[in-house]
């Protein structure tokens, strides 16, 4: 902010950046702020003019409100203006002394579009008038910049000047002038708590935590680069790297929602497995998460609270896959005299009651014998099984297919390879 001087200071400022360009092509020029006149010059001169002063639209507003219900004065307030100047140069036509001063004063003012602090200290120096002037203490730095007048535009602003012949002249803008009151505000009362138990104001706006993607592997690739490819779908002991922005806080924690569980699983993410932008957490694989969770969509969800503040980020379906342990009788499966096989296969997590489980076996699709209570072990008839040798098998819950491949480390690099123990061969 600045005081009254500031208009002036700009355009004595500008006197002196229009001087030097223009005596850089003819020594002899001079500037003159006042309005263009019909009075003859015996040198090249250019008349600059402060023909219009108009509010900044941008930062007319800034300063609202000024003033307390009460009417008492909260902070001193400010007019933001852009100050519209007009440069005519007159000289000798023959020797094309206007058009080259033109030139010149285009070019400087192209190059020094910018009152620097020393340009503004340099103007009130050359001024007695201007020694109260504190422009060059504002914070927003003025910056000219050439107006587009169409001819028709031109010609009315030529005809204020009564009586005026045009001159070859141009127009420029100067913003953005702010202009503070001298009325002190009261001032604010010191702080004397900072909030809840001093602890500090929690902000309630600000960039809200997102989630974009979940990336599944297995947790011995956590610090693989570059990350290998996403599995299809998760299992217990998987390691998920959930990829967001915002994710930061004091505590964060992964929500899950099942709609088929009435229990709400939620992990609490060390902050050694978290950032801003990821997240990691590895899905328990112990006695409890077998009847804990449930093959199926998940809803995931990462609450992050900062204080007493949580927020919640969007929601990412999540599929969780069964995962099967073993497969009996051992192969090879002999089919009995009505060409039937029976498997009975243990699984995790256990299969709920209400959950339809399915067996793919080559072409057959062949529904589990009926389970009441949950369970981790199902069988499935087979009726005409088929004859195959180290056919895959997968077994799908509640919609999601496990997984027929395993990890395999050895040798390196680590690979994924078929799964032998989730291979039949029926004879």
């Amino acid at each position: 902010m600045s005081n009254a001087l500031a208009i002036a200071t700009v355009t004595t400022a500008l006197a002196q950046i229009v001087r030097s360009a223009a005596q850089s092509v003819l020594p002899g020029a001079d500037v003159l702020t006042e309005r263009p006149d019909t009075a003859a010059v015996a040198q090249p001169r250019i008349r600059l003019f402060l023909y219009q002063v108009l509010p900044n639209a941008a930062m007319r507003n800034n300063d609202l409100p000024t003033r307390s219900t009460d009417g008492k004065l909260v902070k001193r307030p400010a007019v933001a203006l852009d100050l519209h100047y007009l440069l005519a140069f007159y000289g000798n036509e023959n020797e094309l002394e206007t058009q080259r001063m033109l030139g010149a004063v285009v070019r400087g003012l192209h190059t020094k579009a910018v009152l620097t602090r020393q340009m503004i200290a340099d103007a009130v120096a050359s001024q007695p008038f201007l020694l109260e002037s504190n422009l060059a203490d504002a914070v927003e730095q003025i910056k000219f910049t050439p107006l587009t007048l169409p001819l028709e535009e031109l010609a009315k602003l030529w005809s204020v000047f009564f009586q005026t012949p045009y001159a070859l002249s141009i127009a420029y803008q100067g913003t953005v002038v702010s202009i503070e009151s001298e009325e002190q505000a009261q001032a604010a009362p010191p702080v004397l708590r900072r909030g809840e138990e001093n602890q500090g104001v929690s902000a309630e706006l600000g960039s809200f935590p997102i989630l974009e993607s979940v990336h599944i592997g297995a947790p011995e690739d956590a610090a693989q680069r570059p990350r290998p490819p996403s599995y299809p779908n998760a299992q217990l002991g998987l390691l998920l790297t959930l990829i967001g922005r915002n994710l930061g806080g004091d505590n964060v924690r992964v929500r899950f929602t099942h709609p088929q569980l009435a229990t709400v699983r939620e992990l609490t993410i060390a902050a050694t497995d978290r950032t801003a932008t990821q997240i990691n957490v590895v899905i328990p694989d112990d006695v409890a998460a077998q009847t804990e969770w449930a093959a199926g969509i998940y809803s995931v969800v990462v609450i992050v609270t900062n204080g007493t503040n949580g927020r919640s980020t969007n929601q990412l379906p999540l599929a969780l896959a069964p995962k099967i342990d073993s497969i009996a009788p051992p192969n090879p499966v002999s089919r009995d005299a009505a060409g039937n096989v029976t498997l009975t296969m243990t699984c995790s997590p256990q299969v709920l009651p209400q959950q339809r489980a399915i067996l793919q076996l080559a072409d057959r699709e062949v529904a589990a014998q009926p389970h009441p209570a949950a369970t981790a072990t199902l069988q499935f008839v087979i009726e005409n099984a088929p004859v195959v040798t180290d056919a895959l098998v997968r077994l799908r819950v509640a919609g999601v297919d496990s997984l027929p491949f395993r990890r395999e480390a050895t040798p390196p690099p680590p690979r994924l390879v078929f799964d032998d123990q989730q291979k039949v061969t029926i004879q």
